[in-house]
């Protein structure tokens, strides 16, 4: 069981408002740029107070001037590398979140109001159920950012048009879903690869919509480096031994079929997506470019094989996740 290191935020005007969402996630250290990233991503969900709660978990201290403004909690279960484990994390969220819709995001995601419109309309849609992802965009940031007011914020947006990259459909950085879902997930290791893939694919498993909200809800990835974790990027999301325990835990890396939602929500409501694969191929250069980083392909062409293998491999299980009816979500996560 994890405890409580302070109970209410300091801010006493939201302390009795009750938030569409819960926002849960896992802290790294605040050292180097993570901690100016983290600072930066908890800036913008701040600012969306009080439509939303923020529940930061960490196994590392976390500084007093970030712990005298949210509901922070001690991350006690560790695998023997040191890594906090989602199962865990995912509990605390049901069990003290007190929003209607729930969302894990990455600490060094940014966000704007478009995110929890988002929440608003899938809740207010004809789906029963329903698990939201989106692509994220790249975006370089400064070591340190005024967040005396909000304009910062949306700053940020405006730069993406020009400065900002989006990233493949295998990066997913948030996942937004009703608080009746997973609230008992694997002891995935957080941070390390294969557990995103199997939160799309569980939800496809039991008939549940996996909607892309991009188009309404662009988020900003802070880029940095993997110097945190040994062996770098490769080791942590495809080689290294936590990896492979969340594969196992996962039965697989279930890149395509983890990776391609079959709805999705734009300006003119929610709606099927019938090919859910053809999202997949038009990303395929960002995906071929991800997988050349992460495993080491040498030659660009050879990346571009491998990757339309994957298709092929996976595809006859994506062929089983056709949206379906929207109300037949009897099976959850």
């Amino acid at each position: 069981m994890m405890n409580s290191i302070l109970t209410l935020p300091s801010r006493e005007e939201t302390k009795d408002a009750k938030p569409l969402l819960t926002l849960f996630t896992v802290l790294k250290p605040f050292e180097g740029e993570a901690d100016s990233h983290q600072r930066n991503a908890i800036a913008s969900w701040r600012a969306l107070e009080p439509d939303v709660e923020i529940l930061l978990v960490s196994n590392t201290r976390i500084p007093e001037d970030v712990r005298s403004q949210f509901h922070c909690y001690q991350a006690t279960k560790i695998n023997r590398y040191g890594t906090p484990l989602l199962d865990e994390v995912f509990r605390l969220a049901a069990s003290k979140g007190r929003g209607a819709v729930r969302a894990f995001v990455n600490a060094d995601i940014i966000l704007d109001h478009r995110f929890v419109n988002a929440a608003e309309q899938l809740m207010q849609s004809k789906l029963h159920s329903w698990l939201a992802i989106g692509q994220r965009i790249e975006l370089e940031m400064p070591n340190r950012i005024d967040h005396s007011d909000d304009q910062w914020i949306s700053d940020r947006f405006q730069e993406i048009g020009s400065r900002g990259t989006a990233a493949s459909s295998l990066c997913k950085d948030f996942f937004l879903f009703p608080a009746d879902l997973f609230q008992d997930i694997p002891a995935f290791a957080i941070g390390r690869g294969n557990w995103d893939n199997w939160m799309v694919w569980k939800s496809k498993a039991s008939h549940i919509p996996v909607v892309d909200i991009s188009q309404v809800a662009p988020v900003i990835h802070q880029e940095h480096g993997y110097s945190h974790v040994p062996g770098g990027r490769m080791s942590a999301y495809v080689s290294g031994p936590e990896a492979r325990e969340n594969q196992r835990l996962a039965g697989g890396r279930n890149w395509l079929v983890g990776s391609t939602p079959n709805w999705r929500l734009d300006k003119e409501g929610i709606h099927p997506m019938r090919f859910a694969t053809l999202r997949f191929s038009k990303d395929l250069l960002r995906v071929a470019s991800l997988l050349r980083t992460m495993i080491g392909f040498p030659n660009p062409r050879r990346v571009v094989k491998e990757s339309a293998k994957i298709g092929v491999s996976a595809g006859a299980k994506d062929e089983h996740s056709d949206p379906g009816d929207p109300t037949d979500s009897a099976a959850s996560p």
